[in-house]
């Protein structure tokens, strides 16, 4: 980097210690190409310590790696794996193109290495992107380099290319600096330096501006000056002579300084490695912008290769019976972090390559688990949420369940098993509409047990429906974090028994769910016990009878009106259609349309006409209706309605 194009907010100490990261990310990549093997941080480190011929001491060769392993990770040119450096192309991570001539990705690599650079490094990029040996790379390069119009031979072998000089195609001044800079400022700048300069030939012309600048000068603008000055010379022997001057030093740009210039970069090199979190404020100076890169490289895509997706299976199978983040893997694994330029490549690409490998299943937003782990029990009903579905027979003499079609129940029974609070896994009849923004939770007994929430298919849409079983996680207000499974297709969230027995009665306690800015978290809210839903909760005492009938309703093959009257009996003040539905549950799995049907079928059973919606059992009605029948034959329920004693109640 020029100090003509260095922006102009940035101070002197700001563009040194720019000019000596970018000092070393060359040094570092020269390191790379050298080595046939990818490189731990601390062997570039070293290498670049070699290179600079700096004596350091572990202490500070450990504070140059930590700048070392900033500079790379910042650089689309370079990515790691098992803290291991290589070029990202040679790695898999990133691909070249191929469609560009040979001759001018070699072009490309040698201004990318920053200077007249031997053949075997820029054979080595060049390889990576065509896919031979360098070898092959390194006989073309010689071949080429010494008839082709894009380069020119430097002394010791090395390669110089053309786009380093000027367009001579003009004899007038004027023209030619209007074919080669658009810009002129720095040809202005060099301009002031060579004013009061007196030499006798090209070389010592040039050497006077370098030595009176006192910092790096654009190697183009004083060619072009120095032509100007002496208009037979022919720029490629000056760039030459220059090169081969001892006390003079070529930086990338490229710039010439002189070697004392030179040193105070080696300076700012100690002085990181003494402090190197300073570097981090100056790592994106030093590196080239996007749009640079992809000149060299474009288009270039950073992806996870094979290698990489074999290491993330290799160190899922450590624990096989979990769920891995793609984050956790990005970092743990191919040890590429949030921030580094080139995380968000990496964190796509692993995403999409474990989305199409059969060793990983997918199980919502950034989680997988290695194929075959996802627990079996997930796909299946538990036990306890299935329905009761026998016939049962009533003792002689004793009223027996009717199925009744709902075009005759009563009371408004067809809205009241509409309430949002009876449907259930297999009994839902709600419709998918319009999502809700927060899940209102109240577990019946039965998924207490199960540890199960059910989703009605008004609130399928809630929580994440692909894939099919998926695994979110919940945040309580109190408490840790924990995950949970989802089957979209049987609607049922699995995993909350832990967080039931912990919080919740076993009947009746309400709690809420919210989104948050993520797609597979979501915010747990209880308030505590007396956090309950009025309409199902049920105190212990009561939970106790009811299970106490549950038992006997088994031994004795009770009929389900049987266990309603029982259930009635116990509430002489009427008792709320939801309430009785969710004690019915606790005694035996029952559908809406069971208690409806049992409901509307029999005359002692009847709605409070004070508060419509509450149910009662007519004892003296119920004992009637067994005289009448004793004896004789069951009849249809509309035979045994008296239309005279009947009272049906709407709301």
């Amino acid at each position: 980097m020029t100090a003509q194009a260095a922006a102009p907010e940035k101070t002197g100490e700001e563009r040194l210690r720019s000019r000596a990261l970018e000092a070393l990310r060359a040094q570092a990549l020269a390191a790379i190409l050298e080595s046939d093997e990818p490189m731990r941080t601390v062997d570039v480190a070293r290498a670049v310590s070699d290179g600079f011929d700096l004596d350091l001491n572990e202490e500070e060769l450990g504070g140059l790696a930590s700048v070392v392993r900033m500079v790379l990770d910042s650089d689309p040119l370079f990515s790691q794996s098992n803290r291991q450096w290589d070029l990202a192309l040679r790695m898999g991570r990133a691909e070249g193109d191929r469609r560009k001539p040979v001759e001018r990705a070699i072009e490309d690599f040698v201004d990318l290495l920053g200077g007249p650079a031997e053949p075997h490094p820029v054979s080595v990029l060049v390889a990576s992107v065509y896919g031979r040996l360098p070898e092959y790379y390194e006989r073309m390069i010689e071949r080429v380099v010494p008839v082709r119009p894009e380069f020119f031979p430097m002394p010791e072998n090395r390669i110089g290319i053309r786009r380093w000089l000027i367009d001579l195609s003009s004899d007038d001044p004027e023209d030619v600096e209007y074919d080669n800079f658009p810009d002129t400022s720095a040809v202005e700048a060099v301009r002031k330096l060579a004013k009061g300069v007196k030499a006798s030939d090209p070389l010592a012309h040039a050497r006077a501006i370098i030595e009176k600048a006192g910092e790096p000068v654009d190697n183009r603008a004083l060619l072009f000056v120095t032509w100007c000055a002496f208009p037979d010379v022919d720029p490629q022997e000056v760039f030459i002579d220059l090169y081969e001057q001892e006390d003079l030093a070529l930086e990338r740009g490229p710039s010439w300084v002189t070697k004392t210039e030179n040193r105070r970069v080696l300076e700012a090199i100690r002085d990181l490695v003494g402090e190197p979190e300073a570097a981090a404020d100056f790592v994106a100076a030093a590196v080239p912008a996007e749009e640079e890169e992809i000149g060299i490289l474009a288009p270039t895509t950073v992806r996870v290769s094979d290698e990489d997706l074999d290491q993330v299976w290799e160190f899922m199978r450590q624990a096989e019976s979990r769920t891995y983040r793609v984050p956790e893997l990005c970092q743990q694994v191919l040890e590429a972090f949030p921030g580094s330029r080139t995380y968000g490549g990496i964190h796509d690409s692993l995403l999409n390559r474990m989305r199409e490998d059969p060793r990983f299943h997918w199980v919502g937003a950034e989680r997988f688990r290695l194929a075959g782990t996802v627990p079996p029990e997930l796909d299946t009903l538990p036990e306890g949420l299935t329905y009761d579905e026998r016939e049962y027979e009533a003792e002689e003499g004793e009223e027996g369940d009717r199925a009744v079609d709902p075009r005759e129940w009563k009371f408004n029974l067809d809205q009241q098993v509409m309430h949002y609070l009876v449907q259930d896994i297999g009994d839902d009849s709600t419709a998918l509409g319009t999502t809700p923004t927060r899940l209102e939770s109240s577990p019946p007994l039965h998924h207490y047990v199960a540890g199960t929430r059910y989703l009605r298919h008004a609130d399928r849409g809630f929580f994440p429906t692909e894939p099919e079983i998926g695994q979110i996680t919940l945040i309580p207000k109190q408490g840790d974090r924990f995950d949970v499974w989802i089957n979209s297709r049987l609607g049922l969230v699995f995993g909350l028994k832990e967080w039931y027995e912990q919080n919740l009665p076993w009947v009746g306690g309400h709690f809420t769910v919210e989104r948050t800015d993520q797609p597979d978290e979501f915010r747990l809210d209880y308030g505590g016990p007396e956090d309950v839903e009025p309409l199902m909760n049920i105190p212990l005492d009561r939970l106790q009878q009811l299970l106490a009938l549950r038992a006997d309703a088994a031994e004795h093959a009770l009929p389900l009106v049987e266990i309603v009257q029982r259930l009635l009996k116990a509430h002489p003040e009427g008792v709320h259609f939801v309430m009785l539905f969710t004690e019915l549950n606790v005694v035996r799995r029952s559908r809406r349309a069971q208690l409806a049907s049992a409901l509307s079928a029999q005359r002692f059973f009847s709605q409070s006409t004070q508060e419509p919606g509450l149910w009662l059992f007519d004892e003296k009605r119920a004992q009637k209706g067994k005289g009448k029948k004793k004896g004789g034959p069951r009849r249809p329920m509309r035979d045994m309605i008296d239309d005279e004693d009947e009272e049906f109640e709407y709301e």
